[in-house]
């Protein structure tokens, strides 16, 4: 397997980091839509943010949006901040960083970086739809 492919410049993006929110505007200037997708997943409802868990349960997914970064390292490390992770102290973390595949909507499926809680919750809402912009609706 290539290095690029392990270390994908991609970032997929759920909640407030998705156009129409006012954190996006961190990567509306330094990073390239490459479109709307979905990852597997349960999307939660935090109130100011989501929070998404892997799922393996099919049908279970979460929708967002997928973006190539521009300068990767100072971005990673940039939104790591942002979602509070810390890859050192991952068991501390508000979110904690994977590895996903995003289907987009051509059908293409790529490999990209987005933000998962490191446990399900316990009280927080699911949000079922799985994007968390029709909940904002």
């Amino acid at each position: 397997m290539a290095r690029k492919d392990l270390n994908t410049d991609k970032l997929f993006v759920y909640g407030t980091l998705r156009r129409g929110f006012d954190p996006h505007e961190y990567l509306k200037s330094s990073a390239r839509f490459l479109g709307k997708g979905r990852i597997a997943g349960r999307l939660y409802d935090f109130g100011e943010f989501p929070g998404a868990v892997p799922s393996e349960i099919p049908g279970e997914e979460v929708q967002g949006e997928l973006y190539e970064l521009g300068d990767f390292g100072r971005q990673l490390k940039a939104l790591d901040e942002y979602e509070e992770f810390d890859p050192n102290h991952p068991e501390k973390s508000l979110f904690v960083r994977q590895r996903v595949d995003v289907r987009l909507e051509n059908g293409e499926s790529l490999k990209a970086w987005t933000y998962f809680l490191p446990q399900e919750p316990t009280t927080a809402s699911q949000i079922r739809s799985g994007d968390y912009l029709k909940l904002q609706e």
